[in-house]
C-alpha cells in the first residue's frame, strides 16, 4: 500500500498544527511525569509498602501486554470518516485526566487492602486511558506529513514540550504540594491545566496522508510477521526499556530530596537549574538533524551520559552547590536524547513497510507505548524492591535507618550506570539511517522504484 499527499501538495504543515502539537505533549506529558516519578512516593506516603507497589505496577503489565497490541490492531483496520488518528485524540480527553485523578485520591481511612486493590483497579484505568492518548499522538506525524524534515520538526517540538512539562511537575509537586491541599487536589489542579493544553490539536490539526489504495485487513500472523520483520523497531525500544528500567533515580526524586538533601523543596530548584538549559538544547535539535544523522547524534549524546553518570556519583551530595552545578552539567545530554528519543518510531513505519508491503502505524506506535509503559511498570518496581532491600520504612514522615541517606545515593548513581552501558551495547545494532528512510518512504509512497532506492542506500536492508 502506498501513502501520498492530499492534493499532491507536501510541506503544508501549518504554524497553528505545531503549536497544537507541541501544547498536546505539554499536557500529555504532565499527565505521565505525574505517574512516572510519583506513583510510587505517593503509594508508600499513603502506607502502601514498597515491595507491594512493585507487585502493583507489575500486574498492571499483564493488562497492559493485553490492551497495547489489540488497541494499536484497531488502529490500523478501523478508520473514522474524519481521520485516523484524530477522533481517538477527542475520545482520550475525558479518560486520562479522570484516570490520574483517581490514581491519587486513595482514601487514607482504607486498610491496606483495600488500598492495594484501589491502586491496582485505578492504574489499570490509567494504563488503558493513556494508550487511547499516546498510539494516536505519536501515529499523527505520518499522517500530517510524509517529509522527514517535517516529521522531526514535529517529534521535536512535541519532546520539548514534554521536557516543560517534566520540569512544571517538578516544580509544584515538591514546593506546592502541602500549600495547594495534599496530593488529590494539587493532581487536580495539573489534571485541569493537561486537559486543557490537549484541547486544540483536536480541532487544528489536519491529517493530510491517505493511502493510494486500501489495504486488504490484515489478521494476527500478519502483525507478528510485520513486528518480526521490524528488527530495528524492537532493538531500538530493548534498548530503552534496559536503560529505563534502570533509572531508577528519575523516580527517586522527592527520596533523594528528603533524605539525602534534607528539604523536598531543594528538588524543585535543581529542577529549574538542570531542565532550563535542557528545554533550550532540546529546540536546536531540528536544525543540529539538518547536519548530522540523528540516530548518530542520540547514541553519541547517550554515551556522554554514562561517563557523566561516574562523575556525578564522585561528586556526590554534601555540597550543594556541588550537587546543583553536577546536575546542570549530567543532564545537558538528556537535552538532545529527551528530544530525539521518540524520533525513530516514524521512521521503523516507514523500514516496516518497506519490509513487509504492510503500513501498520497503529500497531508500531502501540509497540512504542508498550515499551514506554513497561519501562514505566519495571522502573517503578525496580525502583521500589531497590528501596526494600535498603530498608525503607514506608510512610510521608517515617524515619529512616542510619546510613540510608549514603545507600540511597550510591544505588540512584550505579544503577543508572549499568542500564545506560547494556543499552549503548544493544543500540549498536541498530542501523537505519536519515538518508535510507527517506529513501524507503519514497519508495513506499511509489515515487520511486524499489531498485532505485536501493541503489542509493547507504545501508543494505
Amino acid at each position: 500500500m502506498g501513502y501520498e499527499t492530499m492534493g499532491k501538495v507536501k510541506g503544508k504543515v501549518k504554524v497553528q498544527e505545531y503549536a497544537s502539537y507541541g501544547l498536546y505533549f505539554l499536557g500529555q506529558n504532565i499527565f505521565y511525569m505525574l505517574i512516572y516519578m510519583y506513583m510510587n512516593t505517593y503509594f508508600t506516603d499513603v502506607g502502601i509498602s514498597a515491595v507491594a507497589v512493585a507487585a502493583i505496577a507489575l500486574v498492571v503489565k499483564v493488562w497492559d501486554a493485553v490492551n497495547d497490541p489489540i488497541f494499536g490492531g484497531i488502529m490500523d483496520k478501523f478508520h473514522f470518516k474524519k481521520g485516523t488518528f484524530i477522533p481517538w485524540l477527542r475520545i482520550s480527553l475525558i479518560g486520562i485526566p479522570v484516570a490520574t485523578i483517581i490514581m491519587f485520591a486513595i482514601p487514607t481511612n482504607l486498610s491496606v487492602g483495600f488500598k492495594i486493590a484501589w491502586a491496582v483497579i485505578a492504574y489499570m484505568l490509567w494504563d488503558t486511558a493513556y494508550t487511547l492518548c499516546d498510539v494516536p499522538i505519536f501515529g499523527l506525524v505520518t499522517t500530517l506529513t510524509d517529509i522527514q524534515e517535517e516529521r522531526t520538526s514535529l517529534n521535536a517540538i512535541g519532546r520539548v514540550a514534554a521536557m516543560i512539562a517534566v520540569l512544571a511537575v517538578m516544580i509544584v509537586i515538591p514546593s506546592f504540594r502541602a500549600a495547594i491541599g495534599g496530593w488529590t487536589a494539587t493532581v487536580v489542579m495539573l489534571s485541569v491545566i493537561g486537559a486543557i493544553t490537549m484541547l486544540p490539536i483536536c480541532f487544528v490539526a489536519k491529517e493530510r496522508v491517505e493511502p493510494t489504495e486500501k489495504q486488504e485487513d490484515v489478521g494476527l500472523k500478519d502483525m507478528f510477521r510485520y513486528l518480526k520483520g521490524n528488527k530495528f523497531l524492537l532493538i531500538y525500544y530493548v534498548a530503552f526499556l534496559i536503560s529505563g528500567t534502570f533509572n531508577i533515580a528519575t523516580t527517586w526524586g522527592l527520596y533523594i530530596a528528603r533524605y539525602c538533601l534534607g528539604n523536598e523543596a531543594i528538588m524543585s530548584i535543581s529542577s529549574i537549574l538542570s531542565m532550563v538549559p535542557v528545554i533550550i538544547l532540546g529546540s536546536f535539535v531540528p536544525l543540529i538533524c539538518k547536519k548530522v544523522d540523528k540516530f548518530k547524534f542520540y547514541y553519541y549524546a547517550t554515551a556522554a551520559t554514562l561517563v557523566l553518570t561516574v562523575v556525578r556519583y564522585f561528586v556526590g551530595y554534601s555540597n550543594l552547590v556541588a550537587y546543583l552545578t553536577m546536575g546542570v552539567i549530567a543532564s545537558l545530554p538528556g537535552g538532545f536524547t529527551g528530544t530525539l528519543m521518540y524520533m525513530f518510531t516514524p521512521d521503523c513505519v516507514e523500514y516496516g513497510h518497506y519490509k513487509s508491503g504492510l503500513r501498520m502505524p497503529g500497531i508500531t506506535f502501540a509497540t512504542q507505548t508498550f515499551f514506554v509503559k513497561l519501562q514505566s511498570a519495571f522502573v517503578t518496581a525496580f525502583g521500589s524492591l531497590v528501596l526494600a532491600m535498603l530498608g525503607f520504612v514506608e510512610g510521608e514522615n517515617a524515619a529512616q535507618a542510619a546510613g540510608f541517606a549514603e545507600k540511597l545515593w550510591t544505588a540512584s548513581c550505579v544503577m543508572p550506570f549499568i542500564g545506560t552501558a547494556l543499552a549503548l551495547i544493544v543500540l549498536h545494532f541498530y542501523k537505519l539511517n536519515d538518508h535510507d528512510v527517506q529513501l524507503m518512504a519514497k519508495c513506499n509512497a511509489g515515487e520511486i522504484s524499489r531498485e532505485e532506492a536501493e541503489a542509493q542506500m547507504i545501508n543494505k536492508y
